[in-house]
């Protein structure tokens, strides 16, 4: 069912929201119905939408067992039903209701974005919505998620969208990298020197990464299928707005020192396996770079991935492969120095 903005903009902090945001907002919205009885969380535990009630009554239950009952006719109705994060209430439907949900991550991520704006920044030509949502596909990925808000919006001005033609190579393999691209409109495949299909590519997806993080040469060639319209942010900004802020570095004392209730960790090693004959860190795993892409289905999203750095650039590109696949990772510090012992 579709969302009114009117209605969306009943509640907070929708209704500080000007209208781009507002219909970026709506598109991820949904209307939910709760039949009479129904728990719709429970207090003390995460709950990853924010819900808003739209019709019936809701009795907010708190740990003493006190009971505030929500209506439309009341105040408070205009914020969501669970403020605080976990939930300090259990929410129970004592009437069929209809809730307004948006996922939490997202929401934060608007606002954040919204807030952080420059009303004296030049966005001409950066649209905030239109029918392909590439930037709401860019919002939601993993590797966007972990930016800090300024960045992003930057990151969106900075863009400069390319017409192009179908049968044209936006990126040819072996050539230097010098852009990142996002695919606005149309669709694009992802070839070897072979000719073969490596993978399709549709609006909101995004590639020609590799090779910025890694300062190489690109490994494939990105075609296009039909006409279309991509996004391109040249070298020094993507590695300025997008590649540095999501490096993470530890030490091996900081390693050493890690609280044991903190997640495990896994200590990486990227290189090829004849490299590693001579000298590597102790428990390290061995997965080539080369390798790892098609490994990442098989890691464990528990487990912190430290990459050690004695790989040089390639340590950079599977911290950069594995936060884009929602992992977290970080590089280990000097990791020669450490062959001896942890």
């Amino acid at each position: 069912m579709a969302i009114s903005l009117d209605v969306l903009a009943s509640f907070a902090p929708f209704n500080t929201l000007n209208h781009e945001y507002l219909m970026q907002v709506a598109e991820k919205a949904a209307l939910r119905e709760i039949a009479k009885g129904a728990i719709i969380f429970k207090r003390g535990r995460p709950f990853p939408e924010k819900v808003y009630l739209v019709s019936g009554t809701v009795d907010l239950i708190d740990s003493s067992f006190q009971v505030n009952t929500i209506n439309p006719a009341s105040e408070s109705r205009r914020s969501p039903l669970n403020i605080t994060q976990p939930t300090q209430v259990s929410a129970v439907a004592k009437s069929d209701v209809t809730l307004l949900s948006v996922d939490s991550d997202y929401l934060d991520l608007v606002l954040a974005w919204s807030e952080s704006s420059d009303e004296e920044a030049d966005i001409s030509g950066v649209s905030l919505h239109d029918d392909s949502d590439w930037m709401s596909s860019l919002l939601q990925s993993p590797l966007f998620s972990r930016l800090p808000p300024a960045n992003i919006r930057q990151l969106f001005i900075r863009f400069k969208a390319q017409k192009v033609q179908a049968d044209e190579m936006v990126i040819k393999q072996g050539e230097r990298g010098d852009y990142f691209y996002v695919l606005e409109s149309g669709s694009a495949m992802v070839l070897d020197t072979a000719g073969k299909i490596l993978a399709a590519l549709r609006p909101g997806h995004y590639f020609g990464e590799e090779a910025l993080v890694g300062d190489t040469t690109r490994n494939a060639t990105v075609k296009m299928i039909t006409p279309g319209k991509v996004m391109r942010l040249d070298k020094t900004d993507f590695r300025e707005l997008l590649q540095e802020p999501v490096l993470k570095y530890v030490s091996a004392e900081e390693l050493k020192a890690r609280a044991a209730e903190l997640p495990p960790y896994q200590i990486l090693d990227v290189r090829l396996p004849l490299e590693r004959r001579a000298q590597a860190v102790p428990d390290s795993r061995n997965i080539p770079l080369n390798q790892l892409r098609n490994s990442l289905k098989n890691l464990d999203s528990s487990v912190i991935y430290v990459i050690t750095d004695d790989s040089g650039r390639r340590c950079d590109v599977a911290s950069h492969l594995l936060t884009q696949a929602g992992f977290d990772s970080c590089i280990l510090r000097d990791s020669a120095r450490y062959y001896a012992g942890l």
